[in-house]
């Protein structure tokens, strides 16, 4: 039977008219709190997980309970304060197990004075994910399938660990509570005798012994690297104390004699060349009828390394420094980790139960949703540092060099490189005076680190999404410089330096502020002060230092 079209528009404007209640009923549910909430008797985390958790009264599935994201540095704080004061722990597997074990065991051997047959594994000194998940992995991995007595040492001071919240979220969706890592603050000896008492040093994402581990005989600075070769980085009758090295960075030709010496370049995360160094052997511990469940290398393990490897590059995008070397350890990791699950249908063809490779696209088209939800999350996580002081700010992603000069006066100058997740303009609005005080504290930043010049490296999301760049150089008298002739002739020199490098960085002026004046409050400052747009955004502070810093 034919409906008239009267008929037609008036059941047309009655379903219409459900849709403002449906958004007042909808609105209501995210808005009111958990006690006096109304809630959906259905699951909705199919559509969105973020959904699901405002909107129904079903808890998530067992696969996303074990996933507890974070979205904020707010957040990751307050309850990385709350569960030290509660005495809260995360669920502790055998990853945890094995650091707990390996630090209590190492410091009593060091308190003996005898820590021979020990192997120190470091990352940077920056202390980013990459570091940390890469020298945890490869202490685990070396002393589970190589059977060596390794360690993982964390360069970054325990009380700072806060700095960075997207680690503790790695370190937690790993099931890796804080305490159980050990920090260069709690050995019982200067880290400069480590080599003294025996002790091996296996390095990860750098390729040379950072001067604090060396004897205090063969280097004078013990809290500075140089980019140059290290004239005697050795331990004690010219033994050198390095056994092994796993980096991404540019060869600094250092310890050619190293047991281990596997430096690729480019790779986007150190995390993936220690995947790949180690899983001939981790795929065989996996090869029995009992796949996964008979190997000796537990699951979370698998975590920690794909969640480094993901932020390193973003998500696996390959303009965003993904190589095949890192697509080949995310698909062999992938169906290891406890990101992984069998039921899920949206996962690529895998069984998951012996290992076998989750087959990803390297144009990025098919990573799975699991994965690109965490990218997401701990990128958000990373990004979020609008608690964080300036000082703070150029604090959390640090290192320093030395930088050889030409003059007799300034024969060598310190630098220091803060890699910050924030525009200049945001960063100026969050001070109260602007750039005077913003200045202020960056000048007494440098005093306390005493350094001759500060490097900050921005690197941030413009209001269209854009990734952006912005680099500024700052001057500092009163250490190795001692007159305005002298900072101006540096300044300039290093000035010069950079803007020659051509498309490597494609700097350009910055002109973020005083739009409506002639000059700009960075120019009224120019003695001391110079900033850049960054045309160049894959250029970061690997690209960066070797020019600011090279002979």
């Amino acid at each position: 039977m034919r409906i008239p079209r009267n008929s037609r528009l008036f059941c047309l404007l009655i379903s219409l008219s459900f849709i403002p209640p449906l958004c007042v009923i909808f609105g209501l549910l995210a808005y009111l709190n958990e006690s006096m909430r109304i809630c959906l008797p259905f699951s909705i985390e199919r559509i969105s997980l973020t959904a699901h958790r405002k909107l129904s009264c079903q808890p998530p599935s067992s696969s996303f309970l074990n996933r507890p994201y974070s979205t904020g540095l707010k957040g990751i704080m307050a309850q990385a304060e709350a569960d030290a004061v509660n005495g809260n722990t995360i669920e502790e597997g055998r990853l945890a197990g094995f650091l707990r074990s390996q630090k209590e065991s190492f410091l009593e051997d060091l308190k003996k004075g005898n820590a021979k047959g020990w192997t120190v594994v470091m990352g940077n000194e920056a202390g980013d994910l990459d570091s940390i998940a890469s020298s945890i992995s490869y202490s685990y991995l070396s002393s589970s399938l190589d059977a060596k007595q390794s360690i993982p040492l964390i360069l970054t001071p325990s009380n700072l660990m806060t700095l960075r919240p997207e680690n503790l979220l790695a370190l937690k969706l790993s099931s890796v509570p804080l305490d159980s890592l050990l920090h260069s603050e709690q050995l019982s000896i200067p880290t400069n005798e480590l080599s003294s008492k025996g002790v091996k040093f296996g390095l990860v994402d750098h390729n040379k012994l950072l001067p604090l581990f060396i004897p205090s005989s063969s280097n004078t600075n013990t809290t500075t690297q140089s980019p140059g070769p290290i004239t005697n980085g050795h331990a004690a009758e010219g033994e050198d104390p390095v056994e092994s090295i796993i980096d991404h960075h540019d060869d600094e030709h250092s310890h050619p004699n190293a047991e281990v010496r596997e430096i690729t370049v480019p790779t986007g995360s150190c995390a993936s060349l220690v995947t790949k160094h180690f899983q001939d052997r981790w795929k065989a511990s996996i090869s029995g009828p009992a796949g996964i469940r008979g190997s000796p290398i537990p699951s979370e393990l698998a975590t920690l390394l794909l969640e480094a490897i993901l932020i390193d590059t973003s998500g696996l995008k390959p303009n965003r420094k993904a190589t095949p070397f890192d697509y080949a350890s995310a698909k062999f990791l992938y169906p290891l980790s406890t990101l992984y699950s069998n039921d899920n249908p949206a996962h690529p063809q895998s069984n998951g139960q012996n290992g076998d490779v989750v087959e990803f696209s390297q144009d990025g088209s098919n990573i799975p949703q699991d994965l690109t939800s965490l990218t997401e999350n701990l990128q958000t996580t990373k990004s979020d540092v609008s608690s964080l002081s300036t000082p703070q700010l150029l604090l959390r992603d640090y290192k320093e060099y030395l930088l050889p000069t030409s003059s007799s006066s300034y024969p060598t100058l310190k630098v220091g490189l803060s890699t910050v997740p924030l525009g200049l303009k945001v960063w100026l609005d969050k001070e109260p005076s602007g750039f005077e005080s913003y200045l202020k504290e960056v000048e007494l930043y440098m005093s306390e680190k005493d350094l001759d010049v500060e490097g900050i490296l921005t690197t941030f999301s413009n209001s269209q999404g854009k990734h952006r760049r912005e680099l500024a150089l700052i001057v500092r008298m009163g250490s190795t410089l001692s007159g305005e002739e002298d900072a101006e002739r540096v300044l300039e020199e290093l000035k010069v330096g950079l803007e020659s490098s051509g498309d490597i960085l494609d700097l350009k002026k910055w002109n973020k502020d005083d739009k409506n004046s002639d000059i700009s409050v960075w120019e009224k400052w120019n003695d001391k002060v110079v900033v850049w747009k960054q045309g160049n955004t894959k250029s970061t502070r690997k690209q960066v230092a070797p020019l600011l810093v090279s002979d």
